[in-house]
């Protein structure tokens, strides 16, 4: 897996049910986000669980909304969990793939 390319503009979410959506990076699906009511809090409130398919160290709750992407990139990049992507075609390349014979 390779990590060089990978910024946190990578991350798409995909969503699958109302607190629910898939973490998607370069196309492929390497986790879920699940928002659940905070008990606890008595103002009420959300948590998120952030779960990445092959971590072993398993889920991650995060609290406020806004950390969730960093959150979530930080742990695939320190888990070494961010997917393969084939470098980009040149243009050009591709124009002359599609030229008919």
């Amino acid at each position: 897996m390779s990590s060089c390319d990978f910024t946190i503009r990578d991350l798409r979410f995909r969503r699958r049910l109302d607190d629910e959506c898939d973490i998607v990076v370069f196309g492929e699906v390497v986790g879920s986000v699940t928002r659940r009511p905070d008990i606890a809090n008595p103002a009420g409130g959300w948590y998120y669980v952030v779960h990445l398919l092959d971590d072993h160290r398993g889920p991650r709750m995060v609290d406020d909304r806004e950390a969730i992407k960093p959150t979530i990139a930080r742990m695939l990049m320190d888990r070494d969990l961010v997917p393969w992507t084939p470098p980009p075609v040149h243009p050009g390349s591709a124009a002359n793939a599609h030229r008919p014979a």
